[in-house]
């Protein structure tokens, strides 16, 4: 059974790694680069359990990467880990995960503050050109 899951587990895994790397324009390591990436997003939504699982996900796949015959002895991949990985690869292809989230509320903060920034440049500019109309 843990040889199956295992399997599982790794072509997950493998997935999640491609749609990461196509996310940051990579070629290899996307899953790195996503753990990376959640360490410096200190407000990304759901970072910590993210990071946790992601890390964990990782240590898993390498062992079953680089250890001889790790696929048939190697029992630490669950059935809960592979549907946390699974549910991860789906919301990665929706743009659900913490990143996706929190590029979204950032691209959303910055956009309010150039408009206020906008705002008041106007109301400055006016204000002036009514204190310049009124002086003549």
């Amino acid at each position: 059974m843990s040889a199956r899951l295992n399997k599982i587990f790794f072509d997950t895994y493998l997935r999640v790694d491609k749609l990461a790397a196509e996310k940051f324009g990579i070629e290899k390591g996307g899953v790195t680069a996503y753990i990376n990436r959640l360490i410096n997003s200190r407000f990304a939504p759901d970072r910590e359990e993210t990071l946790s699982s992601l890390t964990k996900c990782r240590e898993m796949r390498n062992v079953l990467a680089h250890e001889g015959g790790a696929f048939d002895k190697y029992g630490e991949v669950t059935k809960s880990d592979i549907k946390w990985l699974q549910g991860f690869e789906g919301d990665l292809s929706r743009r659900r995960d913490p990143i996706s989230r929190y590029l979204r509320k950032s691209k959303k903060y910055v956009f309010r503050k150039r408009l206020l920034l906008a705002v008041v440049v106007i109301l400055l500019a006016a204000a002036l050109g009514a204190g310049v109309y009124f002086l003549l």
